[in-house]
């Protein structure tokens, strides 16, 4: 497990929870935890599949966006939902985090705003995933 996103207020794991090789894919648990002064949000995604082809495309679009005044790249599944989602405007940047249930039941969205600088370690983190792909 690793904190991709690990501030005061936000915190996000990715924990991988499968891989495969036929179609070079991997899955994590993701969990969010969020911590104001007057609430707190634990959530858990569950074997969140990704194609290997969109983890080298997100980690290459961190980097793009790290030299951009503004600009917004989004990590989606494998069903093409967005599930992370980084915006950069200037100093700031908004992070959004989501997720759709399978069944159409329903779905939950988390907006946190940080600064534009937290988009180096967030990158660096990346390269860190092991990949055999």
């Amino acid at each position: 497990m690793f904190n991709l996103i690990r501030n005061n207020e936000l915190e996000l794991q990715l924990d991988i929870s499968g891989v495969e090789d036929h179609l070079p894919s991997i899955a994590f648990d993701i969990v969010v935890s969020w911590d104001m002064p007057y609430q707190k949000i634990n959530f858990t995604l569950k074997e969140c599949w990704f194609e290997c082809e969109e983890w080298d495309r997100f980690e290459e679009s961190i980097s793009q966006l790290i030299e951009q005044e503004s600009g917004s790249v989004t990590l989606k599944d494998m069903s093409e939902n967005p599930i992370i989602t980084f915006t950069k405007t200037h100093s700031e940047l908004l992070t959004i985090i989501q997720s759709k249930d399978t069944l159409g039941v329903g779905e939950f969205s988390l907006r946190a705003k940080s600064f534009s600088i937290e988009l180096t370690e967030v990158y660096s983190k990346t390269k860190q995933l092991d990949k055999w792909w």
